[in-house]
């Protein structure tokens, strides 16, 4: 062991240092040195201020994003079909839920009426390309094979509100 004042060799039961006089730590003084704060340096600072802008930046690019009425419709098809309709009915429009309600049907039971359609809900499916009717409006052919083995369409009919395609109908 060593004095930590003036660094003359120390006996472990030593007390206090022959050499300087100071207490050592079997003589109940613990010495901690006090080490100064890490600050960051000036590049820190500005690589800091650069990735939060980047984030910035990239949040709002996203909040400007138009998702596609394709890919509105594929997910609005397969939680349909894989009947998840708390999320397949964050995708209907206001128009869509009065069609449900003035005919008596509900997500569920357009659900059920897809998968029958398709003859399963394993049948493999195709997103089609859209067909813009107006600027707002789209049309999306989900093609399959029937269960007759014949070629099968429906057709998913979105309407734009705002920055979000929304589904209007299904046929």
């Amino acid at each position: 062991m060593k004095c930590v004042k003036c660094g003359a060799e120390l006996r472990d039961e030593q007390k206090v240092c022959i050499q300087c006089g100071m207490r050592t730590a079997a003589g109940g003084h613990f010495h901690i040195e006090e080490k100064e704060a890490w600050k960051p340096s000036r590049n820190v600072k500005c690589a800091a201020a650069g990735v939060v802008a980047l984030l910035i930046i990239a949040v709002v690019a996203m909040s400007f994003r138009i998702v596609p009425p394709e890919v509105v419709t594929k997910q609005w098809f397969d939680s349909m079909i894989s009947r998840d309709y708390s999320k397949a009915e964050q995708y209907h429009s206001q128009q869509f839920m009065d069609y449900m309600q003035q005919n008596m049907r509900d997500t569920r039971a357009i659900s059920d009426e897809l998968i029958d359609r398709l003859g399963g809900f394993q049948t493999p499916y195709t997103i089609g390309a859209p067909t813009f009717t107006a600027p707002d409006q789209a049309t999306v052919p989900v093609t399959f094979t029937s269960p007759d083995g014949g070629p099968g369409t429906i057709t998913v009919t979105l309407a734009k509100f705002g920055r979000k395609w929304l589904v209007t109908s299904e046929a």
